[in-house]
């Protein structure tokens, strides 16, 4: 049985058999109010594409995210970013705080976030681990969240410009608690970097795997791989950086060309023959993407390295 998957908040909405939201790519609610008619069953897991800042008060819920189990003690902050494993059991009436939830097309439609995830690493993790805050932070948020919740009920006709800036507040706010709490906590910062580390490892495998099997079309993108992954494709871009000081096509490319210069050592493969081993659709696309990266044909190199033109 496939694992649903969530594109967008009212997809969510209906997953949960919740009231609509008035957008699909936005919404920012009080979490008691939300989830007061709530069933105290648990939910089955699910994977979404979306971006989530939490803000739990209170609280008696016991959260499974990539199928890790936490309790944490509030007041406590809780990140989604797409392609996690979600599933939860709640206990409506204990529940208390803050959640807005958007998508990257929301991002998009708004300059001063279009580039910004990249920026927090609490969004870009493959598994959230809730960040415990204290009482004055809490407070500091809630008025940022107070703020963003007024323009989303209020019929302004620029309403959504507002909630894109105080959105871009409460984001810069959050990522001061959390690089404190990394700067405290040298366990968080070991367990990111390992789990960098890890996923980097993950990735060059994975590209050595399908460039070792004899593709039929090239696929040579960042999503394809992330998707593989099971990541998002800024996720594994800000992780390629990070880890390699290269970035994610980069490191595609690297290898690529790698396996290139070494069967053409290795081998008596014409260019032609080496470039369909490859999966490039043609041997002038292997020639052309072989000199960018190396200054020189492929023959030109095998000449160089061998002495002997084959």
């Amino acid at each position: 049985m496939l694992m649903k998957e969530i594109i967008n908040v009212k997809q969510l909405a209906r997953h949960f058999n919740l009231p609509l939201p008035i957008d699909e790519d936005i919404q920012v609610k009080r979490i008691e109010t939300a989830y007061r008619n709530f069933p105290e069953t648990p939910m089955l897991p699910f994977r979404h594409k979306l971006y989530a800042v939490s803000l739990y008060e209170q609280l008696d819920i016991e959260l499974k995210i990539g199928f890790w189990k936490v309790n944490p003690k509030a007041p406590f902050l809780l990140f989604k970013s797409p392609y996690q494993v979600l599933a939860w059991t709640i206990h409506p009436s204990s529940l208390r705080g803050w959640s807005v939830m958007f998508t990257e097309k929301f991002l998009h439609r708004h300059r001063q976030l279009s580039h910004i995830i990249q920026d927090f690493p609490f969004l870009q993790l493959d598994k959230s681990v809730p960040l415990e805050i204290a009482d004055d932070d809490r407070a500091w948020l809630e008025t940022t969240y107070q703020k963003i919740f007024e323009e989303y009920q209020s019929d302004n006709a620029d309403r959504y410009e507002l909630i894109a800036s105080y959105l871009q507040t409460l984001l810069l706010q959050v990522n001061r608690l959390y690089e404190r709490k990394a700067a405290a906590e040298p366990p968080l910062a070991e367990a990111t970097h390992h789990n960098d580390q890890e996923l980097i490892t993950r990735f060059r495998n994975l590209i050595t795997k399908e460039i070792a099997g004899s593709g039929e079309t090239e696929q040579r993108s960042v999503a394809h791989y992330a998707k593989e992954l099971a990541i998002h494709p800024n996720h594994l871009n800000v992780v390629a950086k990070r880890v390699t000081g290269h970035n994610a096509l980069q490191i595609i490319h690297e290898q690529l060309i790698n396996t290139s210069k070494t069967r053409l050592l290795q081998t008596t493969l014409s260019v032609k023959e080496l470039a369909y081993q490859l999966a490039f659709k043609e041997p002038t696309h292997f020639v052309s993407f072989f000199k960018k990266h190396t200054k020189l044909t492929p023959l030109q190199f095998r000449e160089q390295e061998k002495g002997t033109a084959f």
